[in-house]
This record gives structure tokens, C-alpha cells and sequence, in this order.
């Protein structure tokens, strides 16, 4: 599911405020199920005000809570309830590239831009908070009950100090220098959006978006790099990384589809019979 569709498409449950084609949302997370597969094809800002969710990509998690603040680059995730679990309110910025340029350009003689640390390729990234960043997204708050109270300029002026504080938080180099990447002519490999990704039951055209190419574009790289076609790709990939689990771990057949991308039992039962000549089952017992 494509989160950031799924809350501007709904504005009687999530709270919204736009700024020049951005999308801000604030709301009491309605999620029921224990996990959900989610990807976004925006960078996304996320504030925890109350309570808290796990987030996980890949062999990694996090847990959202309002000590520290997110970001979350173009990409798939799962988003889990914790056990404890209570009501989960968040703020959530979705910022496009050209207008992170703009703002970026406009604060670049302030900005430490040298000796920046290399651009973690990681989808999620932690970033410290501190009273003045905590009072800039608090201050925003209010106006998404009456947002007609707010003149864009003013918004703005306020949108724009919370990403000033955020960057020039000395512990917060790392989110300074993906910024100053992805606002200059960086363009995302292919590689790193398909090692990244691979796991979550995507369309080729999700992978595209993620990617930040069209469709076309997509394919055309992909292939250039790969020399295959990226259905062929994902499944080869998706059927190692089953086979690895059946004999290293005790994960369910369930969870290990679930965990690889498969749409269902059957899909993965037949791909697998299909490679290895014998169930799944069948594979692990042989191979324990």
C-alpha cells in the first residue's frame, strides 16, 4: 500500500495541511492489524507526539517514539503494533526533491557542508531532536483543526525553521548530507533500490516510483544493469532468500513468504517446486 496516497485520499481520518504540492498529516494512527507492508515514493519527516510503532526494514527495526524524529527515504517497510501498544499520534511531512532544493539552496551559506559523513544507504534514518526543533513542529500542530488561520507565507516560515534547526543540529550530519545529495543531480541506482527492496511483494511500476524513475526509464535501467529483466531478477532472489530461511531458521512457510515477497502460498509453493523439484517442506527436511 502506497502510504502516501492512502492519506491524502483520505482527509476525514487524517488530518492534512498542504504547502506548494506538500503533503503534512497529522493524525491518531488507525492501523488494527498487527502488521502492514507499507512503501512511499516521497521522503517523509515523522514525528512521534504520543505512543509509539515499529517500524522495519528488512533485518532491521526501529521503534517510533517522540525521543527522537525519522526519516524515511522513498521506499517499502512494515509497520508493526507493539506489544504494549497504545494510541499512536504523528506528525508526517511528505517533501518532494525540487522543494527541498529550493529551501536547501536558500539555506546553503549557513549550512557546514564540508567534511559531511558519507550517505548511509539505509531507508530509515534517527535524528536527534532538541527544544527549538521540538518547538517548531509543536507550533504546527494547532492549525490543522483551523488550518484557514494560516496564510501559506506564515506556514512556510514555520516549515522552513523546522528543517533549518534540523540540519544544523550537529548531531544530525548524516540527514544534512542526504539532503545535499538527493538536491544536487544524484540520480538512485538501481542496485540500491532493488537490494533494499526486493523483499516486499512490489509492482514494477511501485519499484519505479521508489526509484524515482518512470516506468519505462525503470526497465531500461534495470536492464542495463542487471542484464535480465526485473520480474526474472526478483524472482531468483526472492526463491534464494526462502531457500536460505527453510534451512537456517525456524520461521513458519507463512512468515518466510511473507518475508520474501511471495503474493501467496500457492505462488511460492509453485516457483519453489519449480526451481528445486520438490516442496518446500519437502526441501527443509532434506536440508536440515
Amino acid at each position: 500500500m502506497n502510504i502516501y496516497e492512502i492519506h491524502k485520499s483520505n482527509p476525514d481520518i487524517f488530518n492534512q495541511l498542504s504547502l506548494k504540492d506538500q503533503l503534512f498529516c497529522y493524525y491518531e494512527c488507525p492501523q488494527k492489524e498487527k502488521i502492514l507492508q507499507l512503501y512511499s515514493n516521497h521522503n517523509q519527516l515523522t514525528f512521534t507526539i504520543s505512543g509509539k510503532r515499529i517500524i522495519k526494514h528488512g533485518d532491521k527495526k526501529w521503534i517510533l517514539n517522540d525521543c527522537q524524529g525519522f526519516l524515511l527515504k522513498r521506499g517499502a517497510f512494515h509497520q508493526e503494533l507493539p506489544d504494549d501498544f497504545t494510541d499512536w499520534k504523528v506528525l508526517v511531512l511528505y517533501l518532494k526533491d525540487n522543494y527541498l532544493k529550493k529551501i536547501f539552496d536558500e539555506f546553503r551559506t549557513y549550512l557546514k557542508l564540508n567534511n559531511l559523513p558519507k550517505v548511509n544507504v539505509e531507508m530509515i534514518q534517527q535524528f536527534m531532536l532538541n527544544d527549538q526543533i521540538r518547538i517548531c513542529y509543536e507550533s504546527l500542530l494547532p492549525y490543522f483543526e483551523n488550518p484557514q488561520l494560516l496564510p501559506d507565507t506564515i506556514f512556510e516560515g514555520k516549515f522552513k525553521e523546522l528543517i533549518f534547526n534540523i540540519l544544523v543540529h550537529p548531531d544530525n550530519k548524516h540527514i544534512l548530507a542526504y539532503i545535499n545529495q538527493i538536491t544536487g543531480d544524484y540520480v538512485t541506482p538501481i542496485w540500491e533500490v532493488m537490494e533494499a527492496n526486493y523483499i516486499y511483494n512490489l509492482k514494477i511500476s511501485e519499484f519505479a516510483e521508489i526509484s524515482n524513475r518512470s516506468t519505462s526509464t525503470f526497465r531500461r535501467d534495470f536492464e542495463k544493469h542487471y542484464g535480465t529483466t526485473p520480474g526474472k531478477w526478483l524472482k531468483m532472489k526472492r526463491i534464494e532468500k526462502a531457500r536460505m530461511l527453510l534451512i537456517s531458521s525456524e520461521k513458519s512457510i507463512g512468515d518466510i513468504i511473507f518475508n520474501c515477497g511471495f503474493e501467496n502460498v500457492s505462488h511460492f509453493s509453485r516457483i519453489f517446486k519449480d526451481t528445486f523439484n520438490v516442496s518446500p517442506s519437502e526441501y527443509r527436511n532434506q536440508n536440515k
